[in-house]
């Protein structure tokens, strides 16, 4: 028994006498609300405000751009310093929002409960804050509002309540008072409110039973709390690689001061030569990048209907390999027609299974598969406002999601007899009938005959009595030996476009999990359909998921492709077994229940038709169409990302080198410095984001679909990449380097002038040569695409530019050059990459 059932045992009878028609006294509800805590979904983390400003500020380059202008500071440098500290905003720039996303769904959860309450205290009619309601509280609630916590009703009227929230459902639930209910401790679900509904009509008082965490609001937000957000398999590789190269970083910069210092530099310059070295190796540019493809990216996707909630989840999807797919509304249209209605036996009737069927839904139904059923009913003779008017609906025992049924129980209006009527699982059904000998596997095969056939199949059954009503208000014992009268089964079409899609997903190497409610055959039918891979015996039920161990069900989820009769929570159970396995998980889910595994999957895709507010906080991912296709174009587009950021890396890897070399080689033989943090700063702001925007805008040589998912071990760049853009990058350095010292007879600013030439005209031959793949670049011949001229027109004139305008010259230390030097500049920078031919460093 968990904590909110206790509350409503123990506390039940206490709280009825204790409120009576005053409510709760204010002393009793301070005493509550220390025993049951606050009225809070999830308490907040302590300071978590104050860590994510730390978080920011220890970014490396805020810090060494700090560093840098403090010394520049000190040294008297106000110029420099305080150009330094300044651009400390576009470092810091970068969006926060992400460090938030751990508290998304969280906070949607929290959203959904008012701030104030209205309630009964001390006989008074009284607003407190939501936090304060304690269990034993009389809560008051009247149309619009909404509700504050778990709760019974007392009294009501024409009260209608909207659960989407929680079941997914967007009909009207009507609510009746549960006092009989509340004397046997059996509450049904038509007689409680949930935290996180909203009153559609009517008004009620309603004793509250759990709050906060206690509630079912509060179980899920728990369980998102639990799951956490995982980094991307991207950040983490990216994150990784970026670690060492601080590390590195900081150990070359340390050795550089010890040297320095050694040689009788004075402790301020020793400091600037080793924070420029820092500077220049610190690779915060890889996240920058980062940042700005999936930025790009989810704009795009935008525009095809996909909804990105957290940006570096369209790589994610570049490197799923795994796809845990719903069946209805995703593969499915989603709109149910009843195919057919099948009598059990021959002494049932047309007609009573008919009459049966309309009886086992709502006089007013607001299902819209009850609507089916009942409109079927009438254009198949049945009389149904007849029917109504000679049976009287005076309980309902609500769906059962161990046995897959519900029921409703009817009196004769002349009170000459009544009857049950129940719907469901033929699975779940069959365990109240009674069976002569052989029925029960008749009917087992003609449920698997429809099954077999694509459809969604429910079992209906009754038990008619004469004379006063025998009902009990005991479910097991109004359900017991009911009569099975036959089987419903409902169409539910595939969508056109989705087996073109699913082929697609299985060419590029990932695994497709179908996960659904239904019978294990109606699932295997539509994986026939769409054309997802499966074989005969790779179907699981619910109910060996519940049998199997840790090791037998991670066996079970890795093998097998359909997964049928799943409950919501056993969809965390199957998420969490992949992921443990190794796979990169993309999960699918439209309900609340659905929020647990959608935020454990590496990636959590939600139906944004269909999709309750908080599955769509809790996923990274909102299709607004609940269209798969869509889905796919997304991880065409993930993979598309991760084809131009591996040509962007491998260009950053080119550049950082030659800067690193640069940056350890000239304090190392003794040189004037010739990269100075505010180079370095031009360089970080010019060249390296508007080289980056080339990369974004590369179309891949190859189909991205044709191949199998990146391996999440695997680095971003296959070490050929690498050391054919770090020999590039050294080349370049050398080259740089021997104009330098060869120069310095006409003096310091004009050597360093040569030398930042060669550096950026390297810069645009590293982006050429990456453009064009790790071949023979210069023969490829001109890239065509006008982008490229552009950039490299803005770029390569800011090189005269800002040597010509002297109070930029001044501060950047740099100054004109003549032509000879300029041009050969340009062609050692040229030659340095041209060396690269076909076939080298070729696979990524």
């Amino acid at each position: 028994m968990n904590a909110a059932e206790q509350i409503t045992a123990m506390n039940m009878a206490e709280a009825r006498e204790a409120a009576g028609s005053v409510g709760l006294t204010s002393a009793e509800a301070r005493n509550r609300l220390g025993t049951f805590g606050p009225n809070v979904l999830v308490p907040a983390r302590a300071f978590g405000r104050l860590r994510e400003a730390l978080h920011t500020l220890a970014d490396p380059m805020a810090l060494m751009l700090a560093a840098a202008g403090i010394v520049y500071l000190m040294l008297g440098e106000r110029t420099e310093g305080f150009i330094l500290l300044g651009a400390l905003g576009p470092v810091l720039a970068v969006d926060v929002a992400l460090e938030a996303r751990s508290r998304a769904a969280l906070g949607k959860l929290s959203l959904a409960v008012a701030p104030r309450a209205r309630v009964v205290r001390d006989g008074r009619q009284v607003e407190v804050a939501t936090r304060e309601l304690v269990p034993g509280d009389i809560l008051l609630l009247r149309e619009g509002d909404i509700v504050h916590a778990d709760a019974v009703v007392r009294s009501a009227s024409n009260l209608s309540v909207d659960e989407s929230q929680l079941t997914g459902e967007s009909e009207p639930v009507e609510k009746r008072p549960a006092e009989q209910a509340l004397q046997t401790r059996e509450i049904p679900e038509r007689c409680r409110v949930f935290a996180g509904s909203r009153i559609l009509a009517g008004q009620a008082s309603v004793e509250v039973v759990a709050t906060g965490r206690e509630t079912r609001f509060g179980r899920i937000g728990r369980l998102v709390a639990e799951a956490g957000f995982e980094p991307t398999p991207l950040q983490r590789r990216t994150a990784r690689m970026v670690r060492w190269i601080v590390l590195g970083a900081l150990g070359a910069a340390g050795l550089v001061f010890w040297l320095r210092f050694r040689n009788g530099v004075g402790p301020g310059d020793a400091f600037l030569y080793a924070i420029t070295l820092a500077m220049a190796a610190v690779g915060e540019e890889f996240v920058m990048v980062l940042t700005l493809f999936l930025g790009l990216g989810a704009w795009r996707l935008s525009r095809i209907g996909v909804l990105v909630r957290h940006i570096a989840s369209v790589e994610t999807l570049g490197s799923t390999t795994v796809i845990c797919l719903d069946k209805t509304g995703t593969l499915t249209l989603g709109t149910y027609s009843l195919g057919s209605h099948e009598p059990f036996v021959p002494a049932v009737s047309e007609a009573e299974l008919l009459e049966a069927s309309a009886l086992a839904c709502e006089p007013n139904p607001a299902d819209s598969m009850e609507r089916v059923i009942v409109e079927h009913c009438a254009e198949h003779g049945v009389d149904v406002a007849g029917l109504h008017s000679k049976w009287q609906l005076i309980h309902d025992y609500d769906f059962d999601t161990v046995g897959r049924h519900m029921s409703h129980v009817w009196k004769r209006r002349d009170s000459s007899g009544w009857c049950i009527v129940a719907k469901g699982a033929l699975e779940g059904i069959a365990e109240h009938c009674d069976f002569r000998a052989g029925e029960r596997e008749r009917a087992m095969e003609a449920n698997t005959n429809l099954a077999a056939r694509g459809m969604r199949v429910l079992a209906v059954a009754g038990r008619f009595a004469e004379g006063p009503s025998a009902f009990t208000g005991v479910r097991s014992t109004d359900e017991r030996s009911l009569r099975l009268f036959g089987l419903l089964g409902f169409h539910d079409p595939v969508r056109p476009e989705v087996p073109a899609a699913v082929s697609e997903c299985q060419r590029a190497g990932v695994k497709l999990k179908l996960i659904t409610g239904d019978h294990a055959l109606t699932a295997h039918a539509i994986a026939d359909a769409t054309g997802l891979a499966h074989t005969d015996d790779g179907i699981v039920t619910g109910e060996e998921l519940d049998r199997a161990g840790p090791e037998q069900l991670a066996s079970m989820v890795r093998a097998k492709s359909i997964f049928a009769r799943v409950r919501p929570e056993q969809k965390y159970a199957i998420v969490d077994a992949l992921m443990r396995s190794g796979e990169i998980v993309a999960m699918t889910g439209d309900g609340i229940n659905d929020a647990p595994a959608l935020s454990r999957a590496d990636i959590g895709v939600s139906m944004g038709r269909r999709g309750t507010e908080v599955a769509r906080a809790a996923a990274d991912i909102v299709l607004l169409e609940d269209n798969f296709t869509a889905l796919v174009a997304t991880v065409r587009e993930g993979r598309r990302i991760f084809e131009n950021l591996q040509n962007a890396f491998s260009y950053l890897v080119g550049f950082k080198v030659m800067l690193v070399g640069l940056a350890l080689a000239v304090p190392l033989a003794g040189l004037p410095i010739l990269l100075t943090p505010l180079t370095l700063v031009w360089l970080e702001l010019v060249v390296h984001p508007v080289s980056a925007l080339l990369f974004e805008g590369r179309t891949p040589a190859r189909d991205v679909m044709e191949r199998p998912p990146l391996e999440p071990s695997r680095p971003i760049l296959a070490g050929g990449s690498a050391l054919v853009s770090a020999i590039s990058g050294v080349l370049l350095a050398a080259a740089a380097l021997g104009l330098y010292v060869a120069l310095l007879g006409h003096g310091e600013t004009y050597a360093r002038s040569a030398a930042m030439v060669v550096a950026v005209a390297g810069s645009l031959a590293l982006v050429w040569a990456e453009l064009c793949g790790a071949g023979a670049w210069w023969r490829a011949g001109l890239p065509r695409d006008a982008r490229f001229w552009v950039i490299c027109a803005a770029v390569a004139l800011s090189l005269p530019v800002f040597m010509l305008i002297k109070p930029i010259a001044l501060v950047l230390r740099i100054g004109p050059i003549g032509m000879r030097h300029f041009a050969a500049a340009i062609a050692l920078a040229f030659a340095a990459v041209a060396w690269r031919s076909p076939g080298i460093g070729a696979p990524r």
